[in-house]
This record gives C-alpha cells, structure tokens and sequence, in this order.
C-alpha cells in the first residue's frame, strides 16, 4: 500500500494478521496469547495490546519463507510509541527481526534510539544495535560503536561518548563530554552506569574514574554522589567537598558531605529533609573531627527550620507551629569555615493563627551572640511571649474595637529577670467629611503589671502601669491628572495631620527589654507610639503632620516623596537625643522614591534636623535586568550616645553587589563595601560564570577585611561546576555555546 494513501486514509491492520504481529514483537509487547487476539491483557489487567498501526511504501510476505518485509519509509506506532527505519524484514522462522536503517525509535518512557541497523528477538530483550545514539530525557546523549539489548531492562553500549552539549555536524568538541569503554543502562532502576570513564573539558581530559554511575535525567531525586566542590581559604588552606545525597523515601533525604582541607581539618557536614502532609522541616549541621587550626574535636553548628498546620484540638482549626533552630559551638567557628559572617543568632519556637477577626500567638526565644564582645549569658532567653488580639463592631459606637491580651517573660543567665502581664483596649472610627477631607478618631487603654527579678535597683514585688490614649486624625488627599501626548499624567497630594494626647498612671519606670532601640523614619511618623515594643510608651500631647506626594507617569515611571514633623507641648524624657525626637520639635524625616517600570528602583530615607544637619541618611539602588543586576546602598548614622548600648560611633558604609552579562555565555560578578569614615574596606569579591545549555562553571573571589580576636582578614576561593544530565541541570537561562549552521538538503 501506498503511504500516502494509507496516511489519508487512517488505515489500521488490526487483529490476527502477521504485519500486526510484527509491530506488537518490534516494540517488545508480544502477540501471542488470547490478550493478543481479542484485545484484552492476557493477566486480566489493563488492554496494553491494542492495535497498532504500521505504515510502510510497500509490505510484502513470502509464505514460503515465512518472511514479511516492509520497506520504504516504514513507521509503526504504538502507544505512543514510534519505530522508523527504511526496511524491516521478520523472519518467523528463525523468530528473528532485522531492520535497515537509518533506525529511530521514539518512546517517551526511555527516551530516543537512533541506529544504522539493528538484529533483535521478537520481544526486544535481546539483540545487536549497530551505530547506536541514545538521547535520555531530552538532554544526555549517548553515542556508541554498537549496543546490545538484554533481560529486556538493560542497554550496553561499547566504545561510547556521552554529553547533553549541542554537537554541530563537522564538529566533535563539546564543552565537556564522557568517554567510556562500556556505558550500561538500566530502564527499571533508572540509572547509567559508567565504566573506564574519562571526563573531558574542551577536548581535554580532567579527570578518570574506573566506575561511576549517575540517574537518568529525568529522575528528580536519586542517591548518589554529587559534584564535588573546591574552595580555599588562607584560613583553613585548600578544601574539597563530596557530597553524597540519599534518597531514604518518597517524602525525606538525607545528604552528608566530607569537608576535608590541607590544614588537616575533617568536618562532617550533614543534612535531613522531611515532609508530611501537614508540613516538613530541615535539619543541617557541621560536626569537625579535627579543626585543622588547633587540632580540636567536636567544633561545629547545628540549624534546622520547620512548619506544620496542628490539628483540631477543639479550639478550631487554623494553628500551625514553626521553628528556627541556630547554634554555634563558639563565636569563631562559621566565619573561620565561611559558612556565615552573622554575629547573632536567633533560634525561636511559636504556634499561631490568623484569622479575618482573631490572631493568635505563643512562642519562645533564645539568642547566642557571635561577638568578642558580648557574652551570650547577658542576652535574654524569652520562654514565654504570647500575644492574641481580637476585631468587634461594637453597636452604637460604630468602628472597629479590639481587645488585646498579651505576656512576656524574660530569664537571663547574668542579670534581671521579669515577667510582664497585660493587655489593652483599642477603639477606632472613620468618617468622610465635606470636600473629602478623611476623619477618624481612635481611644486607647493599656494595662500592664510587671515582675522583676535579680535587679537591685527595682522593688522585689508587683508594679502595675496603665496608658489611656486618645488620637484623630485627618487626611485631605487631592488628585489631578493631566492629559500629555504620551498619555494620562496623575498627581496625588495628602497633607497628614494627627492629634495624640497619652499619660501613664502608677510604676512608669518599669523595666525595658524590649524598646532599647528606636529608629524614627516616615514608616512610624503617624503612629501612635513610636517605640518598637510594649516596655516603654510615647507620652503627652503631640502633633504628627506630613505631606506625601505620587506622580504617575504613563511612560512606566512613578516618584513618590514624604517629608513631615512632630510637634510635642512638652518633651518626652523617654527618648533620648539620638533618636531625633528628643524636644518640642523632633527632627524632619523624609523619604523620596523613583520607580522606573519593574526594572529600576531608587529610595532615600533620612532625617535632620532643621539646619539640615544630617543624623541619618539611607540611600539604597536596585535594578533587575536581563543582563545585568545591581544592588547598591549608602548609610549614615551619625555618632550617638545611647543610654542602654553607650555611646555608638559613626557608620559611613557604601556597599554594591552587581553581575554583569558582558557575552551570551559569560557573566561577571562583583561586591565591595567600604568604610567612608575609616576610609578601609570592609568586604571585597568578584566572581566570573561560563555557561550554556549543558554546563556551569562558576569561579569566585572573597575578600573579609574586618577581624576580631579568633578571626583575622582573610580571602576564599571557590569553584564549582554543574552538568546538565548529570544528576542535575545547569542553572540560569543560559543560551547554548554555539548555533549549527543550516547543513544543505
């Protein structure tokens, strides 16, 4: 028959026929049996033998010889699954298939195999493949002299070349390739086995290894060894890290990692992935066998993170929990290993819920400080910090009402300890009035009761404080759009301005854990209270008035500009000079911020005072672009004398982290950060990345100038290296390393 004709015809040769019985035998899914004949799986299971199409210029059977031969284009489809080569000739008698190639078979199950001729049984378990080329996964490719099939699961490939990089015609040097003397893949393990296996990049050979073995690309998580890394440090000398990654289930993992280097030191690094139904966590950590430095055991660090949604304990649903564990062995230990510059860490418990009208909160704090100069013992261990606020619609006030209970404890090793108790009232309205100017009016009443512990300076016995707070506040926004060639311009003026008046009655001075540090910027100049916990409160009458500015732009630009003040009739005592609101006047905060579509982002905060002497300026750049990528920031903090942390000398830090695409395959990459007033830089790296559809190669560079007492200077050297079909891809949108030309038809 005719291909063309049987094409347009949708013509299917169906049961009982011998060229049915050669597509079932060429894709391996046998004939015989009455699941052949009537459709049906022979085991009573799914029908996996339905018809199959072939389609061929001419098909030919000779009785004699019992020969069917079909030539000229041949296809046969199954299932998916397609078998192209120029002839195919079945042999009954000898129960033997030979195709004439080219030979492509397509199954998306296994991949591609492509071959120049192929000898096999009827069931594809066993045969010879000449001029094999094997595509796994849309990426790995593997080319080989011959392969054989066998037990139906393995295909052994013989003098091979295997890499996912494009090969143009003409050309056979890809950008890293692996060539071995025998390459055998398991369809039912999902794995590549690799033996006399040279690893070479750019034509050059890196390394050797008698055995290796890796997972079909298409395997998203399987055991085995990872890409090792290289990195060195003046610190710890040179470095090597193994990975090994193990899959103990379909929910959890584990990977552990020598850490070996050339001082001697052995570390373990270790980390376990779990997750439920209900949630999962983290767990990792670095164990070190022998330092290297002083030759101690037992140095390391230990993290794990977590979330889970609880279940219904009869107070409804909604609760979850999460968790953040942090610890260090010493204050020396992560900066020495380069795993992290922090210089606190902060581990929490808590168990939440939100809801449209509740919000619920108990949880649990602790810290470790990283500095010379801070024992951990004098930081507070928080065993106790509760919250729950609820929103009414009280009838006849109208407004929202919340109510408010919350706890707090604190314990420390060195020093005071307390428990406070309370809780608050909050009730607020809003009203539009003429010429749409926006009222609202809010009352407040707090209650708290305190205990201290270990402080001579407190009474050893319950102190109680209470706030009452009344507020309004009014907003008069105008809008204006301005038609322009180029669109609708929009503008947007609201003048702010707040009315407060609060006291305190009974024990004001109470101890403060958690209001030592106040920052005052155009995010809290209209709140309330402007100190960041509950331990102290903003007192007196006092006026916060502001204007903010928004234009629009149809080009894809916006700016938008806040500037204001507070008034007080008297000074509050509470806040000390630093803070910028010591006085009757505070000092002037004002942020600007230019928006140029999503790419761009400029913002500048500061505040001065009214001879525009600055006491803080903070100025930071972003730009997210296809090519490119820059991040860059300035702050000033004038010198302050804080009564809780004593005096604070000036900051004068300018920072930029940016990477540059300078060629479709290779970026570069930079940070710096200098010290303006000690005119010393702080960190300096850099870094370069060659990379395309198949590989990532990654070279950096860094630089800490900052030292402490068990930590001096020093600079890492790091590489890394990602192979695409190697247990995993190569990451960013890299673009292959070359394009084929066009070959002549």
């Amino acid at each position: 028959m005719a291909k063309q004709a049987a094409r347009q015809r949708g013509r299917r040769v169906r049961r009982g026929g011998s060229i049915f019985a050669l597509a079932l035998t060429l894709l391996g899914l046998g004939a015989s049996g009455a699941g052949a004949q009537d459709g049906r799986a022979s085991d009573g299971g799914a029908p996996d033998d339905l018809p199959a199409t072939l389609i061929a210029d001419s098909v030919s059977y000779d009785r004699e010889t019992r020969r069917l031969t079909a030539t000229g284009d041949v296809e046969v489809l199954y299932q998916g699954r397609v078998l192209r080569a120029r002839a195919i000739t079945y042999d009954q008698a000898a129960d033997r298939i030979e195709a004439t190639g080219p030979i492509s078979l397509t199954d998306p199950a296994t991949g591609v195999l492509l071959a120049g001729g192929a000898a096999l049984t009827p069931d594809l378990r066993d045969g010879l493949i000449e001029s094999a080329q094997v595509l796994i996964g849309e990426k790995l490719q593997i080319a080989a002299a011959e392969a054989r099939r066998s037990e139906g699961r393995f295909t052994t490939l013989y003098r091979t070349v295997a890499s996912s990089c494009e090969i143009c015609a003409g050309s056979h040097t890809p950008t890293w390739s692996i060539r071995a003397s025998r390459v055998t893949r398991d369809e039912v393990a999902q794995r590549i086995y690799f033996e006399n296996a040279t690893l070479q990049l750019l034509g050059w050979p890196v390394a050797w290894l008698p055995r290796m073995s890796v997972p079909d690309p298409g395997v998203n998580r399987a055991s085995g060894v990872l890409v090792p890394m290289a990195q060195h440090s003046n610190i710890y000398g040179f470095g090597v890290k193994v990975p090994y990654f193990r899959v103990l289930g379909p929910t959890s993992d584990a990977t552990l990692t020598p850490f070996l280097t050339t001082t001697g030191a052995k570390l373990l690094e270790g980390e376990y992935r779990r997750r439920f139904d209900s949630g999962g966590f983290d767990f990792n950590g670095v164990f070190a066998l022998d330092d290297g430095l002083d030759g101690e055991f037992g140095r390391g660090a230990a993290f794990a993170t977590g979330a889970f949604a609880l279940p219904d304990f009869g107070l409804g649903a909604g609760f979850t929990t999460d968790f953040n564990l942090a610890v260090a062995s010493d204050d020396a230990f992560l900066q020495q290993f380069d795993y992290s510059d922090a210089d606190l860490l902060t581990s929490y418990a808590r168990i939440t819920r939100t809801r449209t009208s509740d919000y619920f909160e108990l949880g649990s704090v602790a810290f470790q400080s990283l500095r010379e100069d801070q024992a951990s013992t004098t930081l507070p261990i928080v065993p106790l910090d509760f919250v729950y606020r609820e929103l009414l619609a009280p009838r006849g006030l109208g407004g929202q009402l919340a109510l408010e209970a919350q706890g707090l404890g604190i314990l420390r090793a060195d020093g005071q300890d307390t428990l406070r108790l309370g809780g608050d009232v909050d009730w607020r309205r809003g009203w539009t009035l003429p010429w749409g100017i926006l009222a609202s009016a809010g009352a407040l009443g707090d209650f708290d009761v305190y205990r201290v512990w270990d402080d001579p300076t407190l009474p050893d016995s319950a102190v109680v404080r209470a706030e009452p707070n009344v507020n309004v506040e009014l907003r008069w926004p105008f809008a204006r759009a301005v038609a322009t060639p180029a669109g609708v311009v929009s503008h947007v003026i609201e003048p702010i301005a707040q009315v407060i008046y609060s006291d305190t009655i009974g024990e004001s001075d109470v101890p403060n854990n958690d209001s030592t540090l106040v920052e005052f910027d155009t995010t809290n100049l209209f709140s309330i209270d402007r100190f960041p916990g509950e331990d102290r409160v903003e007192t007196g009458l006092r006026a916060n008035l502001g204007i903010g500015y928004t234009r629009y732009d149809p080009a894809g630009w916006s700016l938008g500009a806040t500037v204001g003040q507070v008034i007080r009739a008297e000074p509050d005592d509470e806040f000390y000079e630093s803070t910028g609101l010591a006085g009757k006047w505070s000092d002037v905060v004002a942020a600007l911020r230019l928006d140029i579509g999503e790419a761009l982002s400029l913002v500048d905060r500061a505040l001065f005072d009214t001879d525009l002497t600055f006491s803080r300026n903070e100025f930071t750049m972003a730009y997210v672009g296809a090519t490119a990528g820059v991040r860059a920031s300035y702050v000033f903090l004038a010198e302050s004398d804080n009564p809780y942390y004593g005096p604070q000398p000036e900051t004068n830090e300018f920072g930029i982290d940016a990477r540059y695409r300078v060629l479709p395959n290779w970026e570069v990459r930079g940070l710096w950060r200098y010290d303006v007033t000690a005119r010393d830089n702080l960190r300096a790296g850099g870094g370069v990345i060659y990379g395309n559809d198949c590989a990532q190669f990654d070279l950096s560079v860094s630089r800490r100038y900052t030292s402490s007492t068990n930590v001096p200077p020093s600079t890492s050297i790091g590489f890394s290296v990602r192979l695409a079909g190697l247990g995993g891809g190569s990451e960013g949108d890299w673009p292959a390393a070359r394009v084929c030309a066009a070959q002549p038809s």
